[in-house]
């Protein structure tokens, strides 16, 4: 049964938007500004108001979410590399969606990662086209007086001040300093580099998610409805023009019919919508039985995400004594790999001043943050409850291998300092009792391949180009090849992973469809000043630092 307004004609809603997380909520919110547009808000978990959050969302450890089994997809497994099986990968679940489930970073990346996206055929999507969206989302709590900067956005970005730091991320900026890396105050300066305090999305030490700043002030519209745990099963189209979303509920399926569709279900799951629509590689939807809409082979190509190795040692009796509300780590130390054609500032080091899951150890989290290498993302079955398979293919390309073993080397160097003893009476090993000094180059690489992990910044899945490419799934406005009425805005659609954690450039992404989405409706978006206001739940101290 279609959900319908009391509209007697015509679609229930203007648009559906499929996700209420770091890109459907901000969407829903911008396209809803405007009272005369019906907007529904399609969920797969459940809603609640900012005041209700659960403390483990609200907390510095994301670990503590996965006991909150609504909140997350459980039964998601992923190949990170060729040579591991397949393993949980976290992904979010309910409104706020991965900014309730991430580790909180609000990095911005490099001006020349969205020069590149332009230059690689996604027009109007360029450094200077792009920060004036991460102008206005920003609530800046420390630089907001910069031109680059914003204040007052739904999203606030907050640093720790040195005094409040662990020893392993005291002593990292120590050990950077002698080794000649320079040292910049904000890491989302256009021209930073080297060793920075990480910026957070957070408020007086609290999470604040895209439900939070978002939502919260929008929900109460008349012409906003969210449906919560009401899973999308497919996108329903009538020839190659949409009709609506089908959703499946406790009560059964229905259509929610709508004039629009944005899919913003994220890198893992935007794509499996589409493949299940009839939108994706045609012989693989035929053999899985799939009437095809759309032939677009790069739907689920294009897979990526920063691989991520942790060096670890146990810590002092001191360097434990942390408060338990505490940070996990609290600056970041970019480097270059010097790898034939790398990007400068390909790497990075976050200090961890207390392990997620054993409050004995400390480390280093070392990441690549410009991997070459692909993966893809299949259908399992035409079952739409089935999860997809995704395999990362991480470290397949020999470039990358390198990279981070470089990475590696380098991490270990700098552990041996002097200024981590306070923090650790050992080097950095692989695992206890295997010191990275006594491993081969063949062994690090060995290791890496077992045993590396992913930062859970899935992206690229549905590709952003130039229309006339093969591997393009959706032009420079969102709007996805061949057919009508349809968009996606998340990270699905980042052409090349920028050299951040993904939550701040998915936040732009949606600010930046919702904007060409508004122009092609032919309306100007209405006063957004309550979004601009944090809500009081979140906001559980002021000042200019958390």
């Amino acid at each position: 049964m279609a959900q319908r307004t009391d509209r007697s004609t015509g679609p229930a809603y203007d648009v559906v938007v499929v996700g209420a997380g770091s890109a459907g909520a901000p969407m829903a919110a911008r396209l809803s500004a405007d009272p005369s547009r019906r907007v529904a808000l399609v969920e797969a978990g459940p809603d609640y108001r900012s005041s209700e959050t659960p403390e483990a969302i609200r907390g510095p450890n994301f670990i503590q979410i996965f006991s909150l089994g609504a909140y997350h997809w459980p039964e998601l497994r992923a190949r990170l590399t060729d040579y591991q099986e397949p393993q949980p990968y976290p992904s979010g679940r309910g409104v706020g969606g991965g900014s309730a489930l991430n580790g909180q970073g609000a990095v911005r990346g490099a001006p020349a990662d969205y020069d590149g996206w332009a230059a690689a055929g996604c027009a109007g999507w360029g450094w200077l086209d792009v920060l004036p969206d991460f102008v206005h989302i920003e609530d800046d709590l420390d630089f907001g007086d910069r031109s680059y900067h914003g204040t007052g956005g739904p999203v606030p970005v907050s640093r720790s001040p040195a005094p409040a730091w662990g020893p392993v991320s005291a002593a990292l900026q120590r050990a950077a300093a002698d080794a000649g890396h320079p040292e910049h105050p904000d890491l989302n300066a256009p021209d930073s580099s080297g060793l920075s305090p990480m910026t957070w999305h957070r408020r007086g030490g609290a999470r604040v998610t895209t439900n939070d700043g978002y939502l919260e002030a929008a929900r109460n519209r008349d012409n906003l409805r969210v449906l919560p745990d009401a899973l999308a099963l497919r996108v329903a189209f009538a020839g190659n023009r949409v009709v609506g979303v089908v959703v499946r509920t406790s009560t059964g399926d229905s259509l929610v019919e709508a004039g629009d569709v944005v899919l913003c279900a994220g890198a893992l799951r935007s794509p499996v919508l589409l493949m299940r629509s009839g939108v994706g590689p045609a012989d693989e939807l035929r053999r899985l039985g799939i009437e095809v809409v759309a032939d677009l082979p790069g739907v689920g190509a294009n897979l990526q995400d920063h691989p991520l190795a942790f060096l670890g040692f146990p810590l002092t009796s001191a360097a434990q004594d942390r408060p338990p509300g505490a940070l996990s780590g609290h600056c970041v130390l970019r480097t270059s790999s010097g790898v034939d054609g790398a990007a400068p500032l390909d790497l990075e080091m976050l200090a961890l001043d207390r392990h997620l899951m054993d409050p004995s150890l400390g480390g280093l989290m070392v990441a690549l943050m410009q991997p070459r290498s692909r993966g893809r993302l299949r259908l399992a079955s035409a079952d739409p409850i089935r999860e997809p398979e995704p395999a990362f293919g991480m470290l397949a390309d020999d470039r990358d291998l390198l990279a981070l073993r470089t990475a590696v080397r380098e991490a270990a160097e700098l552990v041996r300092h002097p200024a981590f003893r306070r923090a650790t009476d050992a080097g950095a090993s692989l695992e206890p009792g295997r010191p990275v000094e006594g491993c081969s180059d063949d062994e690090l690489d060995a290791w890496l391949r077992g045993g590396c992990m992913g930062h859970f910044h899935a992206a690229g899945t549905c590709r952003m180009g130039d229309p006339a490419r093969p591997e393009t799934v959706v032009d420079p406005a969102g709007r996805v090849i061949g057919v009508e009425g349809l968009r996606v805005a998340d990270a699905s659609i980042i052409p090349e992973l920028p050299r951040a954690a993904t939550h701040l450039t998915t936040v732009m992404i949606a600010e930046h469809v919702a904007r060409s989405f508004l122009g092609d409706l032919g309306g100007d978006e209405a006063s957004d000043v309550e979004l601009r206001r944090a809500p009081q739940s979140a906001r559980t101290r002021t000042g200019t630092r958390s």
